[in-house]
C-alpha cells in the first residue's frame, strides 16, 4: 500500500481518485494553490513523507505547462475530465514509478555514484516499458558504448543486466509495497507467465515471489541485486585515460553503432579443420543501426532446420496477435428436453495444439474438463451422436516432405484439427511373469481399445529392452514390436500415426466417464457438407437454424503457446500453427495455404526478397527447406522494431533456461542471447539476439550445411562464433 498526496481544486475530482484507488493505496488531499504556494507546499510534504508519491489534477483554469512535472515537482498529473478508474490508475502507478525509482537513485549514489545510480533509476522507471540497452543510453544523454564504460567503473554490470535489475526491483515493488499478485506483476511488467517472471525471479535473486511479497521483500531483492559482493565504491571521477575511452566508445557508437567484429577470430573458428569443409553462412547486424559487422554467404539459401520456426512464429505473433486464443467450440443441434439432448453434440474442432501436458495434467484431463462442462449445464443423456467437425483442415496429416523413418518418433508426431497429447502415444511395457510370455502393455490416450497390438516378448536379465513401432493403415492399429527384459518395465513415446480419430474416441471415452450416456457414438466428419445433427452439416453448424452454442474451451494465448515452441523447439505445435494460419488467413488449415501465408506476409511486410525463402513445413524437419541469413536477419530486426518485440524476445531460447535447447549452451553469456537453435541430419543453426560486453546489441544468424560431423561439434563451433561475437 502505498500513500499519495492529491493536490486538486474540487472535491469531485478528489472522490474520483479515491474510488479508482479502491482501498489499495491511502491518499492525503489537499487544495488547489497557486504556484508559488504549491511549491513550497510540495517542499513541506516531501520533507514529512519522503517517498511520497505526488499527484497533481490539472483543471481547464491554468495551461498545462503550469504542471511542469520538472519544476513543480510532482510524479503524476491527473488532466480534468478524465473520469475513467482505469485512466486514474494508470497515471498513479506511473507515479509510484517515477517516486520509487527516485528512491533508488538516491539510496544507491553512495554505493555505486551517479552514472550507476541513474541508470539502475531510468531501468526501474521503465521497467514496463521492455526497454533496450539504446534506450537507456539516450535516456541518460550517452551511447552505449560510454554507458557500459562508465557502468563498469562504478562496479555495475553491462547494461542490458541492469534492464534486468530495474524490472526485477519494479516487480519487487508491485508484490511487497502493492501486494499485487504474482500473476498481475508479470502482466504488468511484460512477462509472458507468472512462471516466467517466478523463475526470473529465483535465479538473478534466489527468492521465490512468495518471499518477495513478504514486508521487506524489497529490501531482500535489491540487497540480492547490488549489495551482494559488492566492491568498494571508487571515486566518481573518471581517470583521464578511461574517460577518453569512453568518449571513443560514444563517438563509435554515434557513428554507427556497435565496434567492429574480430573477423579473423571467427574465421579461425569456421576455417578450422573439420569446420572447414562445413557450408556456413552468417550474418551479423547492429541492431540499432542495422550495419553489417559480418558477412559470409548471407544471400546463399540452406536447409534451416528448426530455425524455420523462425518464419512460423513471427508471421503468426504479427499477423494473428499475441493474444490470439484457439477456440473450440461445442454446439447442440436438437433440443434439450430437461437433461436429455435430443439430437447431436457437434464439437467445432481448431487445432488447439495445449491439449497437452504442457497446459494440462494430461490430455486426457483436457477432454474430462470438456465433458465436466456438459455435466455442468445439466446434460445427462445424449440421444444421438458426438460429432468432431474437422472439415475447416485437410485430412492429410504428413508434412508433404518428411522423411518416412521420421514418423515413428515422437518429434515426427502429426496432427489435425482435433489431437490431443501432441500427437503422441505413451506406451508403458513391463515383463511378463516369465521369460518367453507376452510382456505386459499400457497406454494413454486412450481412444479405440484395440488400437494398440503388442507382439513383444520377455526375455531374461541383461538382453536389453527394444520395441519397434509399426503402423498398419488397412487396420488403423500401432503394432509394438520387440523384447523386455525379464522383472524391467519401461516408458516409451511414439507418434500415434492416427491422431485424430483416436483423439476423437477419447473424447467420447471422456463423455461417457462423466456419466453422459451417449446413445450413437463419437464420429469424425472429415469433410463438408456431412450431416451432423438435425438439418445441420459439417462447415456450416454456426449458421444452422437447429443448432444452439453449448460452450467454449480457450487455449492460452498464442505468447504463451510461441515461448513453447521456440524455448523447446517443439515440432508437433509449430505445424499446427502452421495449418491454423491457413485456416485463418487462407482458405483452409493445409500446409500448402499456410506457406502461402508466410510466403506473403515475409515480402510484402517484412520486406524479404521472394528467392531468398522456399517454406515446405513449419518445424523444420523437412529437408527441402531453404532461407538465406540475410532474411532470417530480416525477420528479426522487424520484430526486434515492433509492437510485439518483447513477447517475441522473451519466447526464445536463453542460456540456462530450464527445459529450453540452450540450457547447457553458452552459459558464460547468461542473460545476454536470446535465440533459436535449428538440428537435422547434418544441419545446424542458431539465430538471434546478441548483447556484446560493451551492452550493444546484435542481431545475428548462422546456419551449416553438410557438416557430416556429430551435432554437438558442430554446435561447439556456432558457440564459439557467437562468443567471438560477443566480444
Amino acid at each position: 500500500m502505498a500513500l499519495l498526496a492529491v493536490l486538486q481544486p474540487d472535491a469531485r475530482a478528489a472522490a474520483r481518485v479515491l474510488s479508482a484507488l479502491a482501498g489499495t493505496h491511502k491518499a492525503v488531499v489537499t487544495d488547489h494553490p497557486r504556484r508559488g504556494r504549491a511549491q513550497s507546499e510540495i517542499s513541506s510534504i516531501r520533507r514529512m513523507h519522503p517517498t511520497l508519491a505526488l499527484i497533481a489534477y490539472a483543471d481547464v483554469e491554468h495551461e498545462l505547462d503550469y504542471y511542469d512535472l520538472g519544476s513543480l515537482g510532482v510524479d503524476g498529473l491527473l488532466v480534468a475530465g478524465v473520469h475513467d478508474a482505469a485512466t486514474i490508475r494508470e497515471t498513479i502507478d506511473l507515479a509510484l514509478g517515477n517516486a520509487f525509482a527516485a528512491h533508488i537513485a538516491q539510496e544507491l549514489e553512495a554505493e555505486f555514484g551517479a552514472i550507476g545510480a541513474q541508470a539502475m533509476a531510468w531501468s526501474v522507471q521503465h521497467a514496463a516499458t521492455d526497454p533496450s540497452v539504446a534506450q537507456l543510453a539516450r535516456g541518460l544523454g550517452m551511447a552505449p558504448g560510454a554507458l557500459a564504460v562508465l557502468l563498469k567503473a562504478d562496479d555495475l554490470p553491462v547494461p542490458r543486466t541492469i534492464l534486468l535489475w530495474g524490472r526485477l526491483l519494479r516487480a519487487a515493488a508491485y508484490l511487497s509495497r502493492d501486494q499485487r499478485t504474482v500473476e498481475e506483476t508479470a502482466f504488468n511488467l511484460g512477462y509472458s507467465t507468472a512462471t516466467a517472471l517466478a523463475r526470473a525471479m529465483k535465479r538473478h535473486t534466489g527468492l521465490t515471489p512468495g518471499a518477495v511479497a513478504a514486508r521487506d521483500g524489497l529490501d531482500r531483492v535489491q540487497t540480492a541485486l547490488v549489495s551482494g559482493g559488492k566492491q568498494p565504491r571508487r571515486s566518481t571521477r573518471v581517470a583521464a585515460p578511461l574517460l577518453l575511452s569512453a568518449l571513443l566508445a560514444g563517438c563509435a557508437a554515434l557513428g554507427g553503432g556497435s565496434g567492429g567484429i574480430d573477423r579473423d577470430a571467427v574465421e579461425r573458428v569456421l576455417e578450422a579443420s573439420p569446420m572447414d569443409q562445413v557450408h556456413f553462412g552468417v550474418l551479423v547486424v547492429d541492431a540499432r543501426t542495422g550495419r553489417t559487422l559480418y558477412s559470409r554467404n548471407a544471400h546463399r539459401k540452406f536447409v534451416p532446420a528448426s530455425n524455420q520456426k523462425i518464419l512460423v512464429t513471427a508471421t503468426a505473433i504479427s499477423l494473428l496477435g499475441p493474444d490470439f486464443r484457439y477456440e473450440t467450440e461445442l454446439w447442440a443441434t436438437g433440443s434439450l428436453i430437461g437433461t436429455l439432448l435430443d439430437g447431436d453434440l457437434v464439437v467445432l474442432a481448431s487445432g488447439d495444439p495445449s491439449m497437452s501436458d504442457r497446459f494440462w495434467p494430461t490430455g486426457e484431463a483436457a477432454l474430462a474438463a470438456m465433458a465436466d462442462s456438459l455435466v455442468d449445464k445439466g446434460l445427462t443423456h445424449l440421444g444421438g451422436s458426438v460429432f468432431v467437425d474437422v472439415s475447416a483442415w485437410d485430412s492429410a496429416t504428413v508434412g508433404p516432405t518428411w522423411e518416412v523413418e521420421d514418423l515413428r518418433f515422437a518429434y515426427g508426431s502429426t496432427g489435425g484439427a482435433f489431437t490431443i497429447d501432441e500427437g503422441e502415444i505413451t506406451v508403458v511395457v513391463s515383463a511378463g511373469p516369465a521369460v518367453g510370455s507376452p510382456a505386459n502393455v499400457e497406454w494413454w490416450p486412450v481412444g479405440t481399445p484395440d488400437y494398440v497390438r503388442s507382439r513383444i516378448k520377455t526375455v531374461p536379465p541383461d538382453s536389453s529392452t527394444r520395441v519397434r513401432p509399426s503402423y498398419l493403415p488397412e487396420s488403423r492399429q500401432l503394432v509394438l514390436e520387440g523384447q523386455v527384459e525379464l522383472y524391467a518395465t519401461d516408458t516409451l513415446s511414439f507418434a500415434i500415426r492416427d491422431p485424430v480419430r483416436q483423439s476423437v474416441a477419447a473424447l467420447g471415452n471422456a463423455i461417457e466417464a462423466a456419466g453422459i450416456e451417449v446413445q450413437g457414438g463419437a464420429e469424425v466428419a472429415w469433410t463438408e457438407g456431412y450431416r451432423v445433427g438435425r438439418g445441420c452439416l459439417s462447415g456450416a453448424v454456426r449458421s444452422c437454424p437447429n443448432a444452439g452454442l453449448v460452450l467454449t474451451m480457450e487455449s492460452p494465448p498464442l505468447s504463451e503457446l510461441t515461448a513453447q515452441i521456440l524455448e523447446r523447439s517443439q515440432n508437433w505445435m509449430t505445424e499446427q500453427l502452421i495449418r491454423t494460419l491457413g485456416d485463418e488467413l487462407g482458405e483452409q488449415g493445409s500446409w500448402s495455404e499456410g506457406v502461402d501465408v508466410i510466403q506473403d506476409f515475409l515480402t510484402d511486410e517484412v520486406g524479404v526478397d521472394s528467392l531468398d525463402v522456399a517454406a515446405r513445413d513449419g518445424s523444420g524437419l523437412s529437408g527441402y527447406n531453404l532461407v538465406t541469413p540475410r532474411a532470417l536477419i530480416q525477420i528479426l530486426q522487424y520484430m526486434s522494431a515492433g509492437p510485439n518485440a518483447g513477447v517475441y524476445r522473451s519466447a526464445l531460447a536463453e542460456p540456462g533456461e530450464e527445459d529450453s535447447t540452450l540450457e547447457n549452451r553458452l552459459l558464460d553469456l547468461e542473460d545476454r542471447v536470446w535465440a533459436k537453435t535449428g538440428t537435422i541430419s547434418n544441419v545446424n543453426s542458431l539465430s538471434g539476439y546478441l548483447v556484446r560486453d560493451d551492452g550493444t546489441e546484435l542481431i545475428f544468424s548462422i546456419l551449416s550445411n553438410g557438416s557430416g560431423l556429430p551435432a554437438s561439434r558442430v554446435r561447439a563451433a556456432i558457440d564459439d562464433v557467437v562468443r567471438v561475437l560477443a566480444r
